[in-house]
């Protein structure tokens, strides 16, 4: 799934929590990397602006191994194993506060879990390189991609609609009661 899905899908799921940003930034800390590559790439003119709009999923995929760094960062963010370890610790009372941020960063490796195909995430990073591929695809035409696309579209288009309807409704509501104090 696409980074800022998952930070849709979990706002959309934890929106009364407390601490519903850590969540949500949680649920796209594996795909951090991306954007420091992207920035890198970019400074040190691999690809240009222009190229930024066009670049697909396949096409960018191809430069992390080039870069050691980024493909050691990315096995790091995207193992259940390094997120267990974080998870365990979350429960001790000293590191209570970040348990919101390390369940975000669970469910985006659920997700990538359930989306991921021929580029699947070796989950048991640093005890195996083995990797969990998903029949079904985000981003891979061979692996029902533009199905995904549509039913994840249409069920995000619903919950924003859903989401809107709920802000404009108790924004209404805040407008009577104002109306009724100056009254």
């Amino acid at each position: 799934m696409f980074t800022l899905h998952h930070g849709f899908w979990i706002y959309f799921f934890t929106r009364r929590h407390p601490q519903v940003w850590q969540f949500v930034v949680g649920s796209m800390l594996p795909d951090y990397v991306y954007l420091v590559l992207l920035g890198f790439l970019l400074f040190t003119r691999e690809i240009g602006w222009q190229e930024v709009v066009s670049l697909s999923p396949t096409t960018f995929m191809t430069y992390i191994p080039l870069y050691p760094w980024a493909m050691r960062v990315d096995l790091i963010g995207h193992s259940v194993v390094i997120w267990g370890g974080a998870f365990v610790l979350s429960l001790l009372p000293i590191f209570n506060r970040l348990q919101a941020f390390i369940v975000g960063w669970g469910s985006h490796l659920l997700i990538d879990g359930l989306t991921h195909a021929a580029y699947a995430s070796f989950y048991l990073y640093p005890l195996s390189m083995a990797a969990v591929h998903s029949p079904v695809s985000y981003w891979e035409p061979s692996y029902f991609a533009r199905e995904f696309k549509l039913v994840n579209g249409i069920l995000m288009g619903l919950a924003a609609l859903y989401l809107l309807y709920h802000w404009w409704k108790k924004r209404k509501k805040i407008g009577r009661a104002s109306c009724r104090e100056r009254v």
